[in-house]
């Protein structure tokens, strides 16, 4: 197989993730594409968890469809996956056999035919190696040897991970995992393996998270405070800016609470300093009245929104794309925004860049909205990749010929002022909340609210019109497209792909950009397509009613496939719904 998938689940403490994470950067040292998806329970300690990570010699965008090898510690835990760990027909299924579930009751449809082994992952970690909580190692011993993973660079990562800090640790998980390596070669018949029929390239690729990404973008575009507070799925964004902005001459601060910390970073990017703050559903809704402040007083501001199920609390650790409204719309009254979204992690990171590159161009408040598919999936990346697209600015101040007779909210053409931060010969202005003049002086007129409101909403159609913000991928001439944003791409391009090979004629459009809308980029991409269909993870149709309301270029024909979060979109299902709109439409073909 060039393309395999498997998923390990038990419950917290059995090292689960951590398992996974060592797959995926030994593939990454080999020069192998991979893709790993966690999944645990909303529990602050313990609960259910799994990895699912997929291995392929060619670019992987999405989780896949089906698991072609699972390992169960525990059935009970199992038993709350099932409506994410879906098997191939033929799948192999390791469990421990210290769970005494009976086989009759193990929750596999019977007809999925899959080939159980039982092993006593449990057993040789405790009784041989006298480390219970090595059984993950053994495991991950097990799954190299059936896999044909390549052991030596899973060595490697465990070496990297343990050696220095840890080496006796290190030196029990290497045992760990020879231990499992030779249980396949004594206990199991040859034949059992399902050979990963992949080369890699050789050149050993970065491994990310989505919510590393976008704090490394930050750090590359300048960033130098972020003030944060810790919630699931964003905290990591703030644990990542803790051990590396300091490095970089930055700040970080874990405030008391959702509303501190994005008023800390708009005191800071007053003050003259990049700055950023991140959050989810809940801790965005307490950030609004500031946000809006934000746009009034025109301080450049990144805020990340890491979505994840509502609402109120929701499923903290689950994914959906519903916070589309409340990103566009959010705060009360007309406030100027941008409003971008990242697609995978390397986009992460680029638009993360982006931000801060609109930020201070136009100085406006920018949310990046991400997911928890997102920002907590790891994912092989290439580092020439990675930084090829720079666009980056620093805060761009005001001259001396601005501050003679200063103005700070100065009337022009593009509505961006002359900024002076504290400390400027001459700068002195008043900033807030309330509507001004020119010079920040507050005013109740309607009249000087029209113009003001006027300025800054100036700013958007150029915003509007900045490039590169909106990708196609597909037949170009198709007259079938499929519109989606943020995490659903990685099913619709695979999607795509495989209508392809089926003799559909389709493309997909994949806006970065999502508010203001990229009119013209849009009208380009939507040359000839007499039918579309809107994708998305938003029980609502978010995106879909959101085009339908702020662009006029969308097709007569133009349908909604929309459903709730917390399960990824599978290729699958994307592909049934792009055949479901070729027939509608004409163009499917025989392949």
């Amino acid at each position: 197989m060039r393309d395999v998938t498997l998923a390990i689940a038990g419950s917290g403490g059995d090292g689960v993730i951590t398992a996974g994470d060592f797959i995926v950067q030994a593939a990454a040292r080999k020069g192998l594409h991979a893709f790993m998806l966690k999944s645990y329970g909303p529990q602050i300690r313990g609960g259910e968890s799994s990895a699912r990570i997929r291995i392929s010699d060619r670019p992987i965008y999405s989780q896949g469809d089906y698991v072609d090898f699972l390992v169960v510690f525990s059935w009970k835990d199992f038993n709350r996956f099932l409506d994410e760990i879906q098997l191939r027909k033929g799948a192999v299924v390791l469990y421990d056999e210290a769970d005494t579930t009976p086989r009759e009751e193990f929750p596999i449809d019977a007809d999925l035919e899959v080939e159980y082994i039982a092993v006593p992952f449990k057993k040789m970690a405790a009784e041989e190696i006298k480390v219970p909580l090595t059984k993950n190692m053994v495991a991950l011993g097990v799954i190299s040897e059936l896999l044909r993973l390549p052991l030596e660079a899973i060595k490697d990562a465990v070496m990297k991970k343990f050696g220095k800090r840890k080496p006796e640790a290190a030196q029990v998980n290497l045992q760990a995992i020879d231990l499992g390596k030779a249980w396949v070669n004594e206990h199991l018949p040859q034949g059992t393996q399902i050979a990963l029929d992949a080369e890699g390239s050789g050149e050993p690729k970065l491994v990310m998270t989505g919510d590393d990404a976008v704090a490394f973008g930050a750090i590359h575009a300048g960033v130098k405070v972020f003030a944060g507070y810790p919630i699931t799925p964003a905290s990591p964004i703030l644990e990542f800016l803790s051990k590396w902005l300091p490095h970089f001459g930055g700040a970080v601060v874990q405030t008391e609470d959702e509303i501190a910390a994005i008023t800390y970073a708009i005191g800071a990017s007053w003050a003259g300093k990049q700055a950023m703050t991140a959050s989810s559903g809940p801790g965005i809704a307490l950030k609004q009245e500031a946000f809006g402040l934000a746009a009034m007083a025109e301080i450049p501001l990144v805020v990340v929104n890491v979505q994840r199920v509502g609402p109120s609390t929701g499923i903290p650790s689950k994914s959906e794309q519903a916070d589309l409204f409340q990103a566009i719309g959010g705060t009360h009254g007309d406030v100027p925004r941008v409003v971008l979204a990242p697609s995978d992690v390397e986009d992460n990171f680029q638009v993360a860049v982006e931000a801060f590159y609109l930020a201070e161009k136009y100085q406006i408040p920018v949310i990046i909205l991400s997911d928890q598919f997102l920002g907590e999936r790891s994912e092989t990346v290439e580092a020439e990749v990675l930084f090829a697209r720079k666009r980056v600015i620093s805060r761009q101040l005001a001259g001396p010929n601005d501050l003679k007779d200063y103005k700070r909210y100065k009337l022009t053409d593009t509505g961006v002022s002359p900024m002076a931060v504290p400390g400027m010969p001459g700068g002195q202005h008043i900033i807030s909340g309330l509507e001004h003049h020119e010079d920040g002086r507050p005013t109740s007129s309607g009249t000087l609210h029209q113009v003001m409101s006027e300025k800054r909403a100036r700013k958007l159609p150029l915003i509007a019109e900045e490039s590169g913000f909106v990708r196609v991928y597909g037949d170009e001439d198709a007259e079938l497209a499929v519109l989606a944003w943020g995490s659903s791409k990685g099913a619709v391009r695979e999607a795509v792909e495989r209508a392809q090979e089926a003799g559909i004629k389709v493309k997909a459009i994949v806006p970065q950009l999502i508010y203001p809308i990229p009119e013209k980029a849009f009208d380009e991409a939507l040359k000839g397509v007499t039918r579309a269909v809107v994708v998305e993870l938003s029980f609502g149709a978010q995106f879909y009613r959101y085009l339908r309301a702020y662009y006029d270029g969308l097709p007569k024909e133009t349908h909604s496939y929309a459903r709730s979060g917390a399960n990824p979109l599978l290729v699958s299902e994307v592909f049934d719904t792009i055949k479901e709109h070729a027939a509608a439409l004409g163009s499917l073909q025989e392949a």
